[in-house]
C-alpha cells in the first residue's frame, strides 16, 4: 500500500462546554431531519386510503434495517477516523475514508441484490394482500437506491470523525428540501409528474437522500478537509482496496450493526406482545414511544459529542495525554444529555393528558397512553445513562459491551417481564412500558459499569471515585 505522509503532534482535543454543545447541536438537527424525511411521506401517503398507508408504514419497518446497517458503517467510521485525528495522522484519516467508501458501496450492492425479494420481505409481517403490494413497492425502490441509504451515512461518519457535524446537517437539510419539492409531485401526479402512489414516495426520499449525499460528496472531494475523497490522477493509488483496513472497518462496523438489527428485532416483538393487548392500547403505545423517540434526539446529539471527543482522546495517547479528556468529554456530554432528558421527563409527567390529546382524541388511546407517558418521563433521566456511556465506549473502540449488554438487557429482561405483563389482568400499558424502562435501566447500568473499567485504563493512576466523579 502507497501511503503519503502527513501527520502532525497528536493531542488531546478540546473538551470544554462549548465544543461538546458545537459538536452535539448539528448532530441533534441532523437527527431530527433524518426522521423527517419518513414522516413526510407517510403524510403524503396516508392521504391514499388505508391500505397505501398500511403498507408503507410495515415497508419502512424494513428500511430500517438497511438505515441502520449503513448508521453502524458509519459509526466504524467515525471512530476510525477520530482515533486517527487525535494521534495527528491526517494521511490515515483520508485513508480510512476512502476504505469506508468503497465498504459502503459494497455493502450497498448487497442491500440491491434483496430488492427482488421486496415482495416476500413484507409479506413476512403480515398484512392483506392489498397492503402487502403497497409496502413491497415501497421496500423495492428503496433496496434499490441502497447507494443513496448506506453511503451518506458513511460520509457523515467520516465528517463527524474529523469533528465536523455541521456538513450533514447542512447535508440534511438539502435532502428535506428536495424530499419536499419532490415527493407531492411523484405521489400525486402534480407538476407534469407521474402518479406514482406509494412507489412515488420512496423515489422523493431515495432522491433526497441522493442530494444529502452529493452535498457531502461535494465537501470530501474538495480536498480542504482532515478527511477527503481523493479523485486528482496522481492520487488513484488511494482507492486500491486495503484488506487490512477494511477488516478493522468492518470489526468497528459489525457489532454495531448486531446491535442495531437485534435492538429493531426485539423492539418489533414488543410491539407485537402491545398489540396483543389490543388496537388501542397499540395506538397509545407507538403514541408514548414517537414522543419518546424524539425527547431522545438531543440526547443522542450528546452522545455523538462524546463517540467523537472519546475517539480523538483516545487516538491521542493513552493512558496520558488523552485519558482525561476522555473522561471530561463523557461527563460533560452526560450532563448535557440528563440535563435535557430530566427536563423533557418532567413535562411529559405534567403535561401528559395535553401532549397524548394532540395525537388521539379517542378516550380507549388516551386512557392507557397518559400513565404510559408519565412512566416513560421518570425513565427518561435514566435513559441517558445508557445513550451517552454506550457512545463513549464505542468512541473508545469497544463496539461489542454495547452490542452485548443492549441484547442481554433486551431478550432477559425486557421482553420476559413484557410477556410476564402481557399476561397478567389490570397491567396494561403501564406494565408493559415498566418492562421497557426495567431493560433500559439494566443495560445503562452495565454499561457504565464497563465505561469505568475502560475509564481505569485510560487514567489508571487515579482513584476510581476520581473516575467517576471527573468534569
Amino acid at each position: 500500500m502507497v501511503r503519503d505522509r502527513a501527520a502532525s503532534r497528536p493531542a488531546p482535543p478540546d473538551v470544554d462546554w462549548s465544543k461538546v454543545t458545537r459538536l452535539a447541536a448539528p448532530a441533534i438537527l441532523d437527527g431530527l431531519l433524518s426522521m423527517t424525511i419518513g414522516v413526510v411521506g407517510l403524510l403524503l401517503v396516508g392521504r391514499l386510503g388505508d391500505a397505501a398507508l398500511a403498507g408503507m408504514g410495515a415497508a419502512l419497518q424494513l428500511v430500517w434495517f438497511a438505515i441502520s446497517f449503513g448508521s453502524a458503517l458509519g459509526t466504524g467510521t467515525t471512530v476510525t477516523i477520530a482515533h486517527a485525528i487525535g494521534r495527528g495522522d491526517r494521511d490515515a484519516a483520508r485513508h480510512a475514508t476512502v476504505q469506508a467508501f468503497l465498504l459502503a458501496i459494497g455493502a450497498s450492492v448487497v442491500i440491491m441484490g434483496l430488492a427482488p425479494m421486496s415482495r416476500e420481505l413484507v409479506a413476512v409481517l403480515g398484512g392483506a394482500p392489498d397492503v402487502t403490494e403497497q409496502g413491497a413497492a415501497y421496500v423495492r425502490v428503496c433496496l434499490v437506491g441502497a447507494v443513496a441509504l448506506v453511503v451518506p451515512a458513511v460520509m457523515s461518519g467520516a465528517l463527524r470523525g474529523a469533528g465536523d457535524t455541521r456538513t450533514p446537517m447542512l447535508a440534511g437539510i438539502a435532502a428535506n428540501f428536495a424530499n419536499l419539492i419532490v415527493t407531492p409531485g411523484l405521489v400525486f401526479g402534480l407538476w407534469g409528474m407521474p402518479q406514482l402512489g406509494v412507489e412515488g414516495a420512496a423515489f422523493g426520499a431515495t432522491f433526497g437522500r441522493a442530494i444529502g449525499g452529493v452535498v457531502m460528496a461535494v465537501v470530501l472531494l474538495g480536498g480542504r478537509r482532515s478527511v477527503n475523497l481523493p479523485w486528482r490522477v496522481g492520487e488513484r493509488h488511494r482507492w486500491r482496496p486495503d484488506t487490512a483496513a477494511l477488516r478493522s472497518l468492518a470489526g468497528l462496523s459489525l457489532p454495531t450493526a448486531v446491535e442495531q438489527f437485534q435492538s429493531t428485532t426485539a423492539t418489533l416483538i414488543f410491539g407485537v406482545l402491545v398489540l396483543a393487548e389490543g388496537t388501542a392500547i397499540s395506538a397509545a403505545q407507538r403514541v408514548v414511544f414517537n414522543l419518546m423517540g424524539i425527547a431522545y434526539l438531543p440526547a443522542i446529539g450528546c452522545a455523538t459529542a462524546a463517540t467523537i471527543l472519546v475517539g480523538q482522546a483516545v487516538g491521542s495517547g493513552v493512558p496520558m495525554p488523552g485519558g482525561p479528556a476522555a473522561l471530561r468529554a463523557t461527563t460533560r456530554s452526560f450532563v448535557l444529555a440528563l440535563a435535557w432528558l430530566a427536563t423533557t421527563g418532567a413535562l411529559f409527567v405534567a403535561f401528559a393528558p395535553t401532549l397524548v390529546g394532540q395525537y388521539s382524541s379517542v378516550p380507549a388511546v388516551i386512557e392507557p397512553g397518559v400513565p404510559g407517558l408519565r412512566i416513560i418521563g421518570a425513565y427518561l433521566p435514566i435513559a441517558s445513562v445508557g445513550i451517552v456511556y454506550g457512545s463513549a465506549l464505542r468512541g473508545a473502540g469497544d463496539t461489542r459491551s454495547p452490542m452485548v449488554i443492549s441484547a442481554l438487557a433486551m431478550w432477559l429482561v425486557t421482553l420476559p417481564l413484557a410477556w410476564m405483563a402481557g399476561n397478567m389482568v389490570g397491567v396494561g400499558l403501564p406494565g408493559l412500558l415498566s418492562a421497557f424502562c426495567a431493560g433500559g435501566f439494566v443495560s445503562g447500568g452495565a454499561l457504565w459499569l464497563r465505561w469505568r473499567a475502560v475509564a481505569l485504563r485510560l487514567i489508571p493512576q487515579v482513584a476510581p471515585t476520581v473516575v467517576a466523579s471527573s468534569a
